[in-house]
Parts: C-alpha cells; structure tokens; sequence
C-alpha cells in the first residue's frame, strides 16, 4: 500500500524543503479550491492529483517541471517577474 502525499510533501521533496516551510507558502486565493497552489520565490507551484496543470492561470502558461511520487509539478512564473 502507498502512502498518500501531499502537494505539499511532493513540492518540498523537490526543493529539499520541510514539508511546513512549503505549507507556509500556500496561495491565498486557492486556500479552498483545489489543486493546492504555492508560491515560492517570483513562481507559482502545483502538483495536482489529476496530473493536469491547474485550468486557472495565474502568471505565465503553467509547465511541468519534474516528476516525484507519481505525480507532476508544475510551475507558472508570475507575470512581469
């Protein structure tokens, strides 16, 4: 049996982050809607359970960055940044 994880474990395994720094970053706006969005330097964050990236754009076109677990990151850069 596999352990479910979060978005939040997920996005921190691929920064080498502690799971509560990442839940720190959570995007207001999405705070109840899902995929769970992060925000973590001048870049939004996602890893949704569907593998698809989030249908909201919030900066750039979202673009899947890597892979961990079985689910994708995907990553937007914010608009002007």
């Amino acid at each position: 049996m596999t352990k479910r994880r979060t978005a939040a474990e997920i996005i921190g395994f691929h920064f080498c982050w502690d799971v509560r720094d990442v839940s720190e970053t959570r995007y207001q706006p999405t705070r109840y809607a899902t995929p769970a969005v992060y925000v973590i330097g001048d870049d939004y964050y996602a890893a949704p359970s569907d593998n698809r990236p989030p249908k909201y754009e919030l900066g750039k076109p979202w673009t899947e960055i890597a892979e961990h677990y079985g689910r994708k990151i995907f990553c937007s850069e914010m608009k002007g940044a």
